[in-house]
């Protein structure tokens, strides 16, 4: 099931931090290839001393499944549940979450789970994406003041949204996800209810 993803603040910060990575790490196997071509220059002058060459390794980062955590679907959340996202493969962020006890640090919690009833096509077909992202956007903006205490606006948190795509409704899917999540982007350790943060 292919679930539609969006952060309302922080989606354009989120891209300029994996463009800065893929930079840096582009930056880095630029300077690895320079420094080896300049090694190899260097080293073959007209004298009697031998050519020698430099190799370094490029190491990827990946990130386990955090200790106390257990994978499981998005669609299989449930309110209250607090997960985090796959780090290791960004494509998965719409179809599996690493779900924690909210008293250990995580990044998500679910504070509400809707089924769409909005506007309905006739024959019931998608109603497209901007019908139902609009309705799931303002259910869950709708839903945050009770959960979290205090106004969306207000809040030093923010509201995170999956929603069905037009490949999902025609799987029967009608499910919404509210979550909150820092808009600092640290983790939060303990729920978000109540808090009035």
């Amino acid at each position: 099931m292919t679930i539609r993803v969006v952060s309302s603040r922080s989606t354009a910060a989120r891209q300029r931090g994996q463009r800065t990575a893929r930079r840096h790490q582009q930056l880095a196997a630029a300077l690895v290839a320079v420094a080896s071509v300049a090694v190899i220059g260097c080293s073959r002058g007209g004298g009697t001393t031998k050519a020698t060459t430099t190799t370094a390794e490029v190491t990827t980062t990946t990130f386990a499944l955090p200790a106390g955590a257990t994978a499981t679907g998005l669609r299989s959340i449930e309110s209250g549940q607090c997960f985090e996202l796959p780090k290791d493969d960004p494509a998965a962020q719409d179809r599996a979450v690493w779900v924690l006890p909210c008293t250990d640090p995580h990044t998500h919690e679910a504070y509400a789970l809707l089924t769409y009833d909005g506007t309905a096509v006739k024959g019931g077909g998608y109603p497209g994406t901007n019908v139902v992202q609009d309705w799931a956007e303002q259910s869950c903006y709708a839903a945050f003041e009770e959960f979290v205490g205090v106004e969306w606006t207000a809040s030093s948190f923010d509201i995170e949204t999956w929603w069905p795509s037009a490949e999902s409704w025609g799987q029967k899917d009608r499910k919404v996800i509210c979550s909150v999540y820092k808009s600092s982007g640290g983790r939060s350790t303990g729920t978000a209810r109540g808090t009035a943060q």
